[in-house]
């Protein structure tokens, strides 16, 4: 299986941090440690995403209107080059445990034999760059086995008497708890969440295949006969820039509209992206306004709460992650 570089985002360092980690994870460069300057020909030469080529082009356009030198313009490059090492480092200092990697001033280093958890870090970081991966069924395979991972650590934000369940429309949960048919699955979740009432009519018109924007749901139940139980509405997102987009269709707002609710339920966001600059600061709090935002370094520490990483590097779905994984290092 190929790995593509694709194009890049040399502006947004938490994105490029991605990319630098897999090209040291994938054996881009046949050695276990990436300098400065492998990064800097990346720079200079890649293709750059169309959500940063207007700033990239607006740079240029005021070099050669101002005449500014080659050595300048260089220090455009130079300074992407050390947001991207800050960031690193910031990892390196905040996640420490699961991190693989050790970051000198220059270098980016991977460590020998990953632990458990270094292995669920370097699953997740595949799971922010999918489109890297050319192998036709790999994004969508590893995007199901992202919800896997959500699972658990949704587990975490929840007593030990809840049930957490994922309710996508290919999963297991839904085959063999909801139902595949969304227009039964939504009754059943209405239920698990003791609503005051289940909106029939307004299931009914569903498309019976979908999920209605719920991946996850978690719930607590009382079995006193009184409307409500405690509940959280999870959503995944396993892209890279596209998952702001979904923040909100977990929300009890949304699901307002197939329940009467006594209560608003939280709902969660999971995704594989360190979405945090280099002060460990959300990039955009845009995109955390409504809901709790799990991004990678959360989901990190809402799994070592669980049982522990074993079950997980051990379950058949890892394995096969971690199968194909190899072939992309075996291809380079």
């Amino acid at each position: 299986m190929a790995f593509e570089t694709g194009e890049l985002h040399p502006n947004t360092p938490h994105l490029f941090a991605d990319l630098a980690e897999l090209l040291l994870l994938t054996g881009r460069f046949g050695r276990a440690r990436l300098h400065k300057n492998d990064l800097e020909g990346l720079l200079t030469h890649g293709a750059i995403t169309v959500d940063e080529i207007d700033e990239e082009e607006a740079a240029e356009e005021e070099a050669e209107a101002t005449e500014i030198s080659t050595a300048e313009r260089s220090g455009r490059v130079e300074k992407q080059l050390e947001d991207i090492f800050t960031h690193l480092a910031y990892r390196a200092e905040a996640l420490v445990g699961p991190y693989p990697f050790v970051v000198e001033k220059e270098r980016l280093v991977l460590v020998d034999g990953l632990t458990p958890q270094q292995r669920v870090y370097r699953f997740l970081v595949c799971c922010s760059r999918l489109r890297s991966f050319q192998k036709k069924g790999v994004p969508q395979r590893w995007a199901k086995h992202f919800a896997r991972i959500s699972k658990v650590a949704m587990q975490g934000l929840a007593p030990a008497t809840a049930e957490t369940r994922i309710f996508d429309a290919n999963s297991d949960d839904r085959k063999d708890y909801y139902s595949t048919d969304l227009r039964v699955a939504l009754k059943k979740m209405g239920e698990d969440l003791g609503v005051l009432k289940v909106l029939q009519e307004e299931c009914d018109k569903q498309d019976p295949a979908g999920d209605a924007g719920f991946d996850l749901v978690t719930t607590v139940g009382f079995n006193d006969g009184a409307a409500t139980n405690y509940g959280i509405l999870g959503q995944c997102g396993a892209r890279e820039t596209e998952w702001p987009s979904k923040t909100l269709e977990a929300h009890a707002i949304r699901a307002s509209c197939y329940f009467q609710l006594m209560f608003q339920y939280p709902s969660v966001m999971f995704t594989p992206v360190c979405f945090r600059s280099a002060t460990g600061e959300w990039v955009d709090n845009r995109a955390a306004t409504g809901i709790l935002l799990a991004d990678r370094g959360r989901m990190l520490s809402l799994i070592d709460a669980q049982t522990g990483w074993d079950p997980i590097v051990q379950s058949e779905w890892f394995t096969g992650f971690e199968t194909e994984f190899n072939e992309v290092i075996a291809a380079d």
